[in-house]
């Protein structure tokens, strides 16, 4: 579509009304934040009462059956057609909650609530900073405690008036539970960030991990790790960070551990979520799940031998690593074997559980009712008649 074209529709469309019509972004779509509290208007039956939009990233058909009144839009269209309808949907829809990408007010009276991507432990401040993310009436983050304060307002810019400390929606199933997961037997969820991307190598780290699995350096190493799986009666399901490079990995097959990527999640017909949310104890290292796992009370191992270099990328918003997060941190293959064939012997819970009250203003199941709630009082949102 044609600049001259463009501007010419968006001048048009700013002489609709706005409607009570709202968009929802995330990314993977229909997840995070945004996909839960969007699984909780469904059931509130909001779409019986205004329509839904859900932002769509990259090119891929959408294959999930919506529901009535609930539709999608192209973040990057092709052609008139989807040019016209994102912005249409961007124009006259009143309500914005956005997750990952950024999605702007266009005009007076539209009311935008940013859920984030999670508290924050790495920051890339080039993205992680108010100027970039645009103007926004709510920044829902999970506690108001002064050290979080701090974080949000002094380096990510935020000002302190925009902060809504009322938990995050997709944090409910951790605390309620999954139905599917008690039936699939004891396992170990790892979540690692990603080191070497798949698509470039500006900007990875020096320490190379062939596995995507920090301390896991051989072929010899990843067998012996599924035999203590084995021999420990459970199965490691792998997260990888969906930029994460997995093609050593994946010329090898480990009955003991399983790649627990998009596709394995939709073959199981789980969220990301449920998933960890029935997980025995969790590896992870310098992902923001560590603060929502800490709900569930259960083991957390860290392997963060590389964070010297991992924050000469990215920024720590804390002057001490390990004096701030707890947890049982793994700096060798030979603890890595020993967390996973039994979390609860390297497990503080009472340092688990301080932190956890340090993280979360909230331990409940409510978020997504609580913002669902705040919304309707504050903006009229969904109003029922």
């Amino acid at each position: 579509m044609g600049n001259i074209v463009k501007k010419f529709l968006t001048n048009l469309i700013r002489v609709l009304p706005l409607r009570n019509d709202i968009i929802l972004e995330s990314h993977p779509d229909f997840s995070d934040n945004t996909g839960a509290f969007y699984e909780y208007l469904l059931k509130q039956g909001t779409n019986d009462r205004m329509k839904i939009h859900w932002a769509i990233h990259g090119r891929e058909p959408v294959t999930k059956e919506l529901p009535q009144s609930v539709d999608t839009f192209r973040l990057d269209p092709k052609g008139f057609r989807e040019n016209w309808k994102r912005l249409k949907v961007l124009y006259t829809s009143r309500y914005i909650v956005d997750c990952n990408s950024f999605i702007k007010k266009r005009r007076k009276g539209q009311i935008r609530v940013h859920t984030s991507h999670g508290m924050p432990f790495k920051l890339l401040l080039s993205y992680s900073n108010y100027e970039v993310m645009g103007e926004m009436d709510r920044y829902l983050v999970t506690s108001g405690k002064e050290i979080w304060r701090e974080i949000h307002t002094k380096i990510i810019g935020l000002p302190e008036e925009k902060l809504l400390p009322l938990g995050f929606p997709r944090n409910d199933v951790l605390v309620r539970g999954c139905e599917k997961t008690k039936k699939w037997g004891n396992y170990i969820v790892w979540m690692p960030t990603y080191r070497q991307h798949r698509n470039r190598s500006a900007g990875e780290l020096k320490s190379k991990f062939p596995y995507g699995m920090p301390e896991v350096y051989t072929a010899e190493q990843l067998e012996t790790l599924n035999e203590a799986l084995e021999h420990a009666h459970k199965k490691l399901l792998f997260r990888p960070h969906p930029a994460q490079n997995l093609q050593l990995f994946e010329e090898r097959k480990m009955p003991f551990i399983e790649i627990a990527d998009d596709a394995w999640l939709r073959e199981h017909d789980v969220t990301l979520y449920e998933m960890v949310s029935g997980a025995e104890a969790l590896v992870t290292d310098y992902s923001t799940i560590y603060y929502d796992f800490l709900l569930t009370g259960r083991p957390v191992g860290l392997t963060m031998g590389d964070a010297e270099e991992f924050f000469e990328k990215f920024y720590c918003p804390f002057e001490n690593l390990r004096q701030q997060i707890k947890g049982f941190y793994i700096d060798s293959f030979e603890q890595l074997c020993a967390f996973v064939s039994e979390p609860e012997n390297h497990c503080n819970r009472k340092e688990l559980e301080e932190i956890k009250h340090l993280c979360h203003d909230y331990t409940d199941d409510g978020s997504a009712e609580r913002l669902y709630e705040f919304m309707q009082k504050e903006y009229g949102f969904d109003a029922k008649k």
